[in-house]
């Protein structure tokens, strides 16, 4: 038996490193930057350099390299010219493409782990490079082999950290204490010795230590758990770390993210509510909105005299803030990115435009517009012969990506009809309503908000600001000096709805004496009404917030919950 679990362990190791060589082993051809070879002196002063084809297993950190479509990355590197959307799903499991931006020129230094929107990993594939004018994507290799996000994986697959855990600690504590049990039973057969034969009474003795410490114990366990690997594997379940299969048994508490985990993965725009001054110190909710398409009217774009009246309006600014402030972009024609704010996108009715970047003209280095529908339609209509109306564009010139530290992103945009650039920002409506001018914000803010966070909604705070600063100083600006003293602009409202299977599995989880807990970051009214859909207790509700400040903006009063018990 102790022969036979060594031959299957001996295979089933052989077996697992041959699929984790076929999926980690990767090499392809690449163009990287290389010295031309001359021949005259006065050549090599010039130092000509172009792009030669070798081996990515020749790749080495300082490389610069070119990213074309389809590049299967070999290496790690940081984008220098130009962008690319790539595909991380290998690495994070996010079947949403990401789009990468060159390295910014500033005074801070590049860390690839921190700075990830400038980093292109190894194993991530490249689905479209974006090239700024006639130059070409590039990007500088910084890590090869082992020492990639991808080699990283690798490395903890061969060479995992040692576990520890009671199961395993209490079996050694067992075994050793049915030894110690066999030999003080052979200490007390020590006086019968003479007896009988030395030959059957160490025969005896052996027996006796043998019966009550199985040696048979270890090759039964790891026969269990490669049934149970099997088992799994047949339902689509993986494990990369087998001896955790045998605390599968003593999971007492299941923790599930809220999210695209209880809830389904897309969101629908339920309805805006706008906020407008009504004095110089005062401001005010307006209606719900379900739709915000008829914010402004059709003729904005070709009658100068509409557009001056409505372009500061509260309703123009919110549907401009919608459609600018995300991170979308095209592939093969087809909107990309965060299902929230594809979503929040397709409500305003406008069109993304992504123009090929180049020339000396600022306006040339903006990669990103969004517009109106009919101003696409009207997109060369003239006013008079010499007097060319500019078109309503609103070109994204620079995005600070969101960060859940922060609860919040923002875009820094320009209209090209007035020349004027603006911040445009979202987030929690806690962040949101902090970062805004007091007299900004309704005296009913919190009640509006409570009332549809109690519906189980997800609501997203909406601000913006007039920047007095050039393009250039758009690139270099940090956010901590635009995100401040902003115009409250109104909320997004937002349905979520729970999985029709995630009510029965809470159930059979809580029937099995499972606690069932929700981890999630949101709202906590919002937090409540989705645990009640899900049957899961108010009493396993974590909420996690950055600060004690932000929780203490969103008290439960007494109808929402009957236990009000919250852990942080």
């Amino acid at each position: 038996m102790s022969i036979g679990s060594i031959i299957a362990e001996t295979v089933e190791n052989r077996r697992n490193i041959l699929k984790v060589r076929a999926m980690s082993a990767y090499e392809c051809t690449v163009n990287v930057l290389r010295e031309a070879e001359e021949d005259s002196l006065v050549a090599k002063e010039r130092r000509r350099a172009e792009f030669v084809t070798m081996s990515s297993t020749e790749l080495v950190p300082g490389d610069i390299i070119e990213i074309p479509n389809g590049l299967k990355m070999p290496c790690d590197c940081v984008l220098l010219h130009g962008s690319a959307i790539v595909n991380e799903a290998m690495l994070t499991g996010e079947s949403i493409p990401v789009l990468k931006t060159s390295l910014p020129f500033n005074n801070d230094i590049y860390n690839p782990d921190n700075d990830k929107k400038y980093t292109i990993y190894s194993g991530t594939d490249v689905l479209q490079g974006r090239p700024v004018g006639d130059s070409k994507t590039c990007a500088l290799v910084v890590r090869t082999g082992f020492t990639t996000i991808k080699g990283s994986l690798v490395r903890y697959i061969l060479y995992p950290k040692p576990s520890k855990f009671s199961f395993g600690s209490d079996t050694y504590k067992y075994i050793a204490v049915m030894f110690c049990i066999s030999v003080i039973g052979v200490i007390i057969q020590l006086p019968r010795a003479s007896d009988v034969e030395t030959v059957i009474f160490v025969k005896r003795c052996l027996d006796l230590i043998t019966i009550m410490v199985p040696p048979a114990l270890p090759t039964i366990m790891f026969i269990g758990t490669l049934v149970a690997l099997t088992r799994l594997k047949e339902r689509g379940i993986f494990c990369i770390s087998p001896p955790r299969i045998n605390m599968a048994g003593k999971v007492s508490v299941f923790c599930f993210d809220k999210t695209g985990t209880l809830t389904e993965e897309g969101l629908s725009v339920y309805g805006v509510r706008t906020a407008a001054m009504t004095s110089e110190s005062q401001s005010r909710f307006g209606s719900f909105y379900p739709s915000v398409r008829k914010f402004q009217p059709a003729n904005m774009c070709t009658d100068q005299e509409v557009f001056e009246e409505y372009k500061d309006k509260s309703k123009s600014l919110m549907i401009e803030s919608l459609a600018s402030c995300h991170g979308l972009t095209h592939i093969d024609g087809k909107i990309i990115g965060d299902p929230l704010d594809i979503e929040m996108f397709n409500c305003t009715g406008w069109v993304l435009d992504e123009p090929e970047v180049g020339g000396d003209d600022p306006d040339g280095m903006i990669s990103t517009f969004v517009m109106p529908n009919e101003q696409q339609k009207n997109y060369d209509w003239i006013k008079e012969p010499d007097d060319r109306l500019k078109p309503y564009q609103i070109g994204i010139v620079r995005r600070f990506d969101f960060s859940s530290k922060l609860q919040r992103m923002s875009v820094i945009v320009k209209n090209l009809r007035t020349s004027q650039f603006r911040l445009y920002i979202k987030g929690s409506p806690e962040k949101i309503v902090e970062l805004s001018k007091p007299e900004s914000v309704p005296g009913n803010y919190s009640a509006i908000l409570a009332k549809y966070t109690q519906k189980g909604c997800r609501v997203i705070a909406l601000g913006t600001r007039v920047l007095n600063i050039s393009y250039h100083q758009c690139q270099k600006v940090s956010r901590e000096l635009v995100e401040k003293k902003l115009t409250f602009l109104g909320l997004l409202v937002m349905q979520n709805k729970v999985k029709d299977v995630t009510p029965s599995v809470i159930q059979k989880l809580q029937e099995a004496s499972i606690r069932t807990v929700m981890v999630t970051g949101d709202n906590a009214f919002t937090a409540i009404s989705v645990a009640r859909e899900c049957g899961i207790p108010c009493t396993c509700l974590l909420y996690t917030s950055p600060s004690p400040r932000d929780l203490s903006t969103s008290r439960m009063p007494s109808s929402a919950c009957k236990k009000k018990k919250k852990k942080k």
